[in-house]
């Protein structure tokens, strides 16, 4: 059997020019994440993440702290899938349909929880299979296909406990997977993921079955509140 452990990024840069682009706190919590697995002599055989910057980063952050000389393998299958380009090619259609949100463009990206509301509405239609009028952007089917194929292809590897730095959407598929969940209550999951997040699923003949969600033990620890984030 492998041990998969999938690790979220530490927090982006939300509302800034670039949101592929770890914040201070999101170093933080990467750092945290290193200095907790050096305290409790965590050991794996081996290490990848997305292609993603905030992917890459939070990884490095973990292994300097961790004292961890090799940086991780970069596959991206592992990817976020392009919440950007689904916003983009739905925005219209939650504008129209959604009225009730009161959807204002200008203050879309300052306001989270207006984005929230409308990025969820934009990610249901996504969900759905709708027609759009934007430029070609991957289907829900297709990402979840490419990350599944990611992880069978790690458990295919003799190495027996893998790390994947990744991102929400790449977890909640796994998830989704390991529990047989619907499309609805696997993204209601994956709102919940916490930045940072560590979580341990098992591959056998099954498939994937899931050992540990959304642990953050790490974070608190830091008696800090402010490592605790979800976006």
């Amino acid at each position: 059997m492998t041990t998969l452990v999938l690790v979220r990024h530490g927090q982006a840069s939300f509302g800034g020019r670039r949101y592929d682009e770890l914040s201070e706190t999101g170093r933080r919590q990467g750092r945290v994440l290193g200095e907790h697995w050096k305290r409790i002599g965590f050991r794996f055989d081996r290490a990848r993440s997305g292609a993603l910057a905030r992917q890459r980063d939070t990884a490095r952050a973990a292994f300097d702290a961790l004292g961890h000389a090799a940086e991780a393998g970069v596959d991206a299958a592992f990817n976020e899938y392009d919440f950007e380009g689904v916003l983009r090619a739905y925005l219209p259609a939650v504008a129209l349909e959604r009225r009730d949100l009161q959807l204002d463009r200008k203050q879309l990206f300052s306001d989270p929880r207006q984005f929230q509301a409308v990025f969820e509405q934009a990610v249901e239609f996504w969900l759905q299979g709708r027609p759009h009028e934007g430029p070609p952007v991957e289907s829900w089917t297709d990402f979840r296909r490419r990350t599944l194929d990611g992880l069978r292809t790690l458990a295919r590897d003799p190495h027996p406990t893998q790390v994947v730095f990744t991102s929400g959407g790449v977890i909640a598929a796994a998830l989704q997977d390991a529990l047989k969940l619907d499309d609805p209550t696997t993204f209601q999951l994956n709102w919940r993921i916490y930045n940072a997040s560590v979580h341990v699923l098992r591959v056998g003949r099954r498939g994937l079955s899931l050992l540990g969600f959304n642990n953050v033990t790490h974070l608190e620890l830091g008696a800090d509140p402010g490592l605790i984030t979800f976006r």
